[in-house]
């Protein structure tokens, strides 16, 4: 089984972590896609259990009366075989009719349709001709199993979407966890280093005590913040490991010297190789989910025509042909047997109670296919959009991070050849701290919408 790849980003093969390694890992060992595969496997044997109800099977019937005189035993084995129209069988056996005097069986057993004894043998079929003459239970079974298996294929391939943009997902936002660490370690460090210098100040006399606190408060600040980060890093590296797993499909927890694949240094030649211009109406049509709402509403529709038979007389007829084995001089070769069963409901209740539900039922599955293709135009629209607004935040960002290292060196410079402000330089290193955060977010913001809209128009290959 081939799937369509989510998302492959055209850099070369890293030796360390990387989405397509992570995405490989989560598709081939994620309990939710080996939990959809047993679901499809579930599905397709459903589909061999409803054309059970078609196959051949040996009847057998054996009966006896006594009384007296009229000493009976009636026997019969046939090979029946069910067929897909009609609510139809055909059949064929030996039936064995006889008693202890050796006298006609009477002609009050009903359950003797020769009435006379010897052996026989038959060939039958039986047929519905109103009620059950275009659908039956068998028959609605086996469409509603096929539209089971059909859509445990639906949502296996969506599964596989799902669990590989997660998967990538994850892997930026550990990425990005990573580097938002980074930024708040290297402000930390700037923190104590100037806490050392102007120590070193203090103690010769050269700078109040209270500037040296006020560089210990930016410090603790600065702890503070890069625990946080420290905490969103471990959470994720948590939730990676859900999907970087190894052979068996334990989960691997990535490590603090792991080497990775970075962001690519180019944003924007990403959007160039996936489909922003193709019919939504179209892409529709590919949709898994939509795919899968669509064969609900299929489903809906055999469950109502099944509930309609109960409205309709029941009119089956049986035709059957019985030869005797061994010819009696009194007794006809051969007969031919017409036999008819009538039904006709006076009340109705079940069956407009069930055509009522299985209406009600329809109605819901049509209103949520409704929904389902209105909701997934307007995100998969949306989405286009958003990617243009989201890729000019990226290069903003970049620009605020840029000037913003330009405004700490410039302000460090002016601080060590004493004209600066300690005010100033830590308000310049946090800003820097921040912008360098936010221009990482951006970027994870930009890959999460990405990702989201390459799952939205892509399906799985069979």
């Amino acid at each position: 089984m081939k799937y369509a790849v989510l998302f492959l980003l055209a850099t070369p093969v890293y030796a360390g972590l990387s989405p397509a390694k992570v995405r490989e890992s989560s598709l081939r060992h994620h309990p939710s896609v080996l939990a959809a595969m047993d679901k499809l496997r579930a599905g397709e044997q459903g589909v061999v259990g409803a054309r059970g109800a078609f196959d051949a099977r040996v009847v057998s019937d054996y009966r006896r009366q006594t009384k007296h005189d009229w000493n009976t035993t009636i026997s019969r084995t046939q090979l029946e075989k069910p067929l897909r129209f009609a609510n139809s069988k055909v059949y064929a056996g030996s039936e064995q009719i006889g008693n202890a005097a050796g006298a006609l069986s009477p002609l009050y057993n009903t359950g003797n349709p020769t009435g006379q004894y010897g052996n026989y043998s038959l060939v039958g079929l039986r047929a519905s001709l109103w009620r059950n003459l275009l659908i039956d239970p068998d028959r609605a079974a086996l469409r509603n199993a096929k539209y089971d298996a059909k859509i445990a294929r639906a949502e296996k391939d969506l599964t596989v979407l799902d669990v590989g943009r997660a998967g990538e997902l994850a892997y930026w936002e550990w990425v990005t966890a990573q580097k938002v660490k980074s930024a708040y370690e290297e402000l930390v460090k700037n923190g104590k280093l100037r806490n050392d210098y102007l120590l070193t100040r203090s103690k010769k006399g050269d700078i109040a005590t209270i500037v040296v606190t006020e560089n210990e408060q930016y410090v603790a600040s600065r702890k503070g913040s890069l625990q946080a980060a420290a905490e969103r890093l471990l959470r994720a590296e948590y939730a990676l490991s859900l999907f970087y797993r190894d052979e068996t499909g334990a989960p691997i927890l990535p490590s603090a010297e792991e080497a990775y694949e970075d962001y690519p240094a180019d944003l924007a030649a990403l959007l160039g190789n996936i489909d922003l211009k193709s019919d939504v109406d179209e892409l529709m049509k590919r949709r898994p989910d939509l795919q899968a709402l669509a064969l609900n509403v299929g489903k809906t529709d055999v469950d109502l025509d099944l509930a309609r038979q109960a409205l309709k007389p029941q009119v089956d007829v049986s035709t059957e042909y019985y030869q005797r084995t061994v010819e009696h001089p009194n007794m006809p070769r051969d007969y031919l047997m017409v036999m008819a069963q009538v039904s006709i409901p006076i009340e109705w209740n079940l069956g407009k109670g069930n055509i009522a539900a299985a209406g009600a039922r329809r109605m819901v599955a049509r209103r949520e296919l409704s929904y389902g293709q209105q909701a997934y135009k307007v995100e998969v629209l949306a989405l286009r959009r958003a990617l243009q607004l989201q890729l000019e935040q990226v290069r903003q960002s970049e620009i605020e991070f840029s000037k913003s290292k330009e405004l700490v060196a410039s302000e460090t410079y002016k601080l060590k050849t004493g004209g600066g402000n300690l005010f100033l330089v830590n308000i310049r290193e946090q800003a820097q701290a921040s912008a360098e955060a936010s221009f990482h977010e951006a970027r994870l913001s930009f890959m999460n919408t990405l990702l989201q809209y390459q799952a939205l128009v892509s399906t799985g290959e069979k």
